[in-house]
């Protein structure tokens, strides 16, 4: 089967009313012998006018035919017939009896099966909480009429199993189940037990494998006390179903007392695994639990290394109740972190080579871990870290402007392989020509290998950078090699014409203009109309003379602008007007 059970499970808890194309529909089966099926259901929601499930079983290649006898309906009653659910009169007789005590205890409510759909509807908790025992019981299944036993499987075959709507031609959820098959359910993986001293009592802890309790539909595990079952429901999992992590508390145990204990796990459909048994032995378990004392914490620091040495102690006749320890880090304030993987039961020193704030206190602690799972926390000692180690110097810088925005992109080769050293790095600017060196990131520490520098707002200038590291200990490397950009302009200058002049039919026109590096030459323009651009007017030009000029007009309106060599053009120049005198008649 495709279905995992813990999306069957969710979606039993979900609506139930008006089947349409496209509803999400399941059926499980599984046997607790290999020749008796027990199935189950759920949906969605029911179509109007629904009159019964019926399920439908097919042999091997032949044809559908029909299981039980009447229409299949939801919902609650002592006064209901079980028999098409359940055809063995003892299973049955059996299911009324748990029935009629939990009516009894208040547990359950009985409701028709219209009553039932309402509340289903309208999602009240009486109905819900109906579903959910359903998901974890298959005889409250029975009972509230999601649920069927197939008594009648007799050859080695491949079977198929169809829920139908009652009087339908096609099945709305399908399964298959082969002859003989039974569920894995040897789920129960390592059990362990701890003695509770404080409250009195046993506490089991076992852990499961996930994919059996997958595969076998698990609602959850038993635990017995020398044949005796000690739970009611099916225990479910304490540390989140994806960890598998189950615990039961013995509270009427005598922790000073062995005994024996079991585990089996539980399916959907009621069927149970192997017994895993446990045998409960005081001599396993301390009668008080010992933390370890860290004495001493040494510092290591030399080029590209870094770490601290702890050294703890632990009484010898302690370790065979523990697997062993695991050293905690806090680099104040984050907290504890492990640092180290669990370390055998006799260690007592280890060398954590992780990375530490320098010149700040640290908090050091070793914690045992008991073989029943308790966790003691040892006593913390608090040190200050000083490897006072200078980073490496950063090296191959380069320099380029790119970005549709121009800026300059500053880039150096990243940390080295085992550099634990270099915490970040600083940036400086100064201009080509001379002048104060400025830091750029002063504010902002730079972690990566690189840095954008957006150039400021004005003309073509030539800069220089470098770069500095920072180690943790607060101390710099030498400068990287200092790198030289060119940085285009930005905002061109306008253009400032000092004449306009007649000269027969010519208009003659003189500009002058700021030196700027990356000019490449002028545009002049009559109203809106281009007279030249740079390819003529290039920046060694600083006069113009235009033919013919009065055979366009008497009068004219000339603007001369700044171009650079990436298009970015000055501001309009004030304009010149030149005025030819009428034609002499």
């Amino acid at each position: 089967m495709s279905i995992r059970v813990a999306s069957f499970l969710i979606l039993l808890f979900s609506s139930f009313y008006a089947l349409g194309q496209g509803d999400n529909v399941h059926l499980l089966a599984q046997s607790p012998d290999g020749h008796t099926v027990k199935l189950v259901w759920s949906m969605n929601s029911l179509p109007a006018g629904f009159t019964g499930f019926e399920i439908r079983r097919k042999d091997g290649i032949g044809d559908w035919h029909t299981l039980n006898k009447v229409p299949l309906l939801p919902g609650i009653s002592q006064k209901k017939d079980l028999s098409p659910f359940e055809a063995d009169n003892a299973e049955a007789t059996r299911i009324r009896e748990k029935l009629r005590d939990l009516v009894y205890a208040g547990k359950l409510r009985e409701y028709d099966f219209q009553t039932f759909s309402a509340k289903w509807v309208a999602r009240d908790k009486d109905v819900l909480d109906v579903l959910q025992m359903a998901s974890v019981n298959f005889d409250i299944a029975v009972i509230s009429g999601f649920g069927f036993v197939d008594h009648t499987v007799t050859q080695k075959m491949e079977y198929q199993y169809g829920l139908f709507l009652k009087g339908g031609d096609k099945p709305i959820a399908k399964t298959k189940w082969n002859f003989g098959a039974i569920p894995d359910l040897d789920a129960v993986k390592e059990i362990t037990t701890k003695a509770l001293l404080s409250t009195r009592g046993i506490q089991l802890l076992w852990t499961a494998d996930l994919a059996r309790v997958r595969s076998g539909y698990v609602s959850g595990f038993n635990v017995y006390k020398r044949g005796i079952r000690l739970n009611d429901r099916p225990i479910q999992p304490s540390g989140g179903k994806e960890k598998a992590e189950y615990a039961f508390s013995d509270t009427g145990a005598d922790p000073a007392i062995a005994d024996q204990y079991s585990i089996s796990a539980e399916s959907l459909f009621g069927i149970e695994g192997n017994i895993r048994t446990y045998e409960y032995d005081p001599a396993d378990h301390p009668k008080e639990y010992i933390k370890p004392v860290v004495t001493k914490i040494t510092s290591l620091g030399f080029y590209f290394k870094e770490g601290i040495e702890v050294k703890w102690t632990f009484q010898k006749d302690q370790e065979r109740f523990i697997k062993g320890f695991v050293v905690e880090k806090d680099n104040m304030p984050a907290g504890y972190t492990a640092v180290s993987d669990v370390l055998p039961e006799d260690a007592r020193i280890f060398v954590d080579e992780t990375s530490s704030p320098v010149s700040s206190a640290l908090r050091i602690r070793v914690n045992a871990v008991y073989r029943d799972k308790t966790v003691m926390n040892g006593t913390e000692l608090l040190y200050s870290y000083f490897p006072l180690l200078d980073p490496p110097r950063p090296i191959n810088t380069k320099a380029v402007v790119a970005g549709r925005k121009p800026a300059v992109k500053i880039t150096w080769d990243p940390i080295i392989n085992g550099d634990s050293v270099t915490r970040n790095y600083h940036v400086f600017m100064y201009p080509a020509a001379g002048g104060k060196v400025e830091a750029l990131n002063d504010k902002v520490p730079v972690r990566q290998n690189y840095f954008n520098y957006p150039i400021p707002r004005g003309l073509s200038s030539v800069l220089r950078f470098y770069v500095v590291a920072e180690g943790r200990s607060g101390s710099f490397s030498v400068p990287g090699d200092t790198v030289q950009v060119v940085t285009p302009t930005t905002v061109m200058p306008a253009v400032t014409v000092t004449k306009a002049v007649v000269e027969g039919n010519d208009a003659v026109l003189h500009w002058q203009f700021a030196e700027v590096s990356d000019l490449a030459g002028f545009r002049i323009s009559d109203g809106s109309t281009l007279i030249a651009d740079e390819k003529v007017l290039t920046a060694a030009v600083r006069h113009y003379v235009i033919k013919d000029a009065a055979a366009a007009g008497a009068e004219h309106n000339y603007t001369v602008r700044a171009v650079s060599a990436d298009g970015v053009v000055s501001e309009d120049a004030v304009s010149k007007q030149v005025v030819f005198p009428p034609a002499k008649k």
